[in-house]
């Protein structure tokens, strides 16, 4: 039977990412600021989201990523921003840690789940962070003015604590960024409103909703960041404001690692299944052949997945290798069938159009298309000069972490320039672009 090494698997990733020539991927530039500002020194950047804000990879927050690739600290350090401040977190990072210890016969990565609770150097720190970006916050932490300590107990999540820390500071997000007085806000929430439903196949609701499992409300998104951004322009009427839309997260590698249709069998098989679903239709034959899953709305509260449904990352391994999707139908939770993909993409669409109204609350709001570019690196890849193409592959991609939904560190620094070409572009500043090589492309924990 086949081994795997696993330092051979490293090597090989290793020079996918070293192979070529260096080219620079950062032209100097001037580091003018155009009309978003004069003077680098004292300029004032704070970015507002979730753990795509906050640098989260690898199911957590670890210092490899956060403390020097989050996007906000790279446009920060490219604009050439002395003092940018974020939560300063040590190994071993915050959260349910993923870590990768190998590769399985068959190809699949071996990885364990840790939780880890490093410390936080600067939780003193006598003014807000330049970056609030919370751990799996949604839209209605933007303005909620509930205590921190509260709310980290109420969600189990510590990071409402982390970022926040102190209600003298301000009660909200929306009031610590306004307690900055910024030139430059970049404001992405509301993923994690679809997000959970999605990653739960469609059995869990929004954070802070009622246990009904649906999105959070497009009325109630709308009404929540209409508030906020009142706020934010009123106290604020000259900062630019890049309001992020939000992307689809469908073609991640969280929904796209184990086929639908991997249930491979031989004739004697086909034929048992055959009979014991022959009442609800399903056909099997030697081969590949999609799962049996749970599905509450089809009829027996059974389905057959076609291309259209898309098994979760978090299915058990082991319980597919026992038979799960064949006698033992996968769990409701496991899958997220044709009609909840319709569902969260409804939700995408309807939250933006709503953010594309939202921009029409001041001229200094605009909108920066992370939906495009996601799905332009899922269709065609993102070139690195002097590096392999970074895709949604799992962990080959080298674009998303282990966790298959936030980036890597090198995946975040073409976040990063993405957001610089949409600064110099439309403010007439010459930002210099980071240098992608000089970010890892992968976490490999162990």
């Amino acid at each position: 039977m086949k081994k795997y090494n696993f330092a051979l698997f490293l090597a090989i990733l290793a020079f996918l990412a070293l192979s070529c020539d260096p080219v620079i991927d950062n032209p100097i530039g001037t580091k003018k600021l155009g009309s978003l500002g004069t003077d680098a020194e004292h300029f004032v950047f704070v970015s507002i989201g979730t753990s795509i804000t906050a640098g989260g990879s690898d199911q957590a927050i670890i210092p490899q990523v956060q403390t020097y690739s989050s996007y906000p600290y790279l446009i920060a350090k490219q604009i050439g921003i002395p003092n940018f401040v974020q939560p300063n977190v040590q190994e071993p990072g915050i959260g349910n840690r993923i870590y990768l210890k190998g590769i399985s016969e068959n190809g699949f990565p071996i990885t364990e789940i840790k939780l880890v609770q490093g410390q936080v150097t600067n939780l003193n720190h006598p003014t807000p962070f330049n970056n609030l970006g919370i751990y799996a916050a949604v839209a209605n932490d933007f303005i909620d003015t509930s205590d921190f300590q509260q709310r980290t107990i109420k969600y189990e999540n510590p990071f409402y604590m982390v970022v926040l820390r102190n209600q003298e500071l301000g009660k909200s997000v929306v009031d610590q960024a306004i307690a900055l007085n910024p030139n430059l806000i970049t404001l992405e929430l509301g993923v994690n409103d679809y997000l959970w439903y999605a990653l739960y196949g469609g059995t869990k609701s929004t954070f802070g909703m009622p246990d009904n499992p649906i999105p959070t409300p497009t009325q109630v998104y709308e009404a929540i960041m209409t508030a906020g951004l009142t706020k934010l322009t009123t106290a604020l009427p000259n900062a630019k404001i890049i309001l992020f839309n939000l992307p689809d997260p469908i073609p991640t590698p969280f929904f796209n690692t184990v086929p639908w249709n991997a249930l491979v069998i031989d004739q004697a098989t086909a034929d048992m299944l055959n009979q014991a679903y022959s009442a609800l239709g399903f056909k099997f034959k030697p081969g590949a052949n999609g799962f049996v899953a749970e599905s509450p709305k089809s009829p027996f509260g059974l389905r057959q997945l076609t291309q259209n449904d898309y098994i979760t990352f978090l299915i058990p391994q082991d319980s597919l290798k026992a038979g799960w999707g064949s006698r033992k139908p996968i769990p409701n939770a496991y899958v997220l069938d044709s009609i909840e993909v319709l569902v969260v993409k409804n939700t995408i669409n309807e939250y933006n159009d709503v953010i594309n109204k939202l921009k029409n609350m001041s001229n200094n709001i605009y909108i920066f298309d992370i939906n495009k570019l996601f799905y332009d690196i899922a269709n065609n890849g993102y070139t690195v000069p002097g590096a392999s193409t970074m895709n949604t592959k799992f962990i080959s991609g080298m674009f998303f972490s282990l966790d298959g939904v936030h980036p890597t560190a090198r995946g975040y620094g073409a976040l990063a320039n993405e957001v610089i070409k949409f600064l110099n572009k439309t403010f007439g500043s010459d930002i210099p672009l980071v240098d992608l090589q000089l970010l890892s492309p992968n976490i490999i924990s162990h």
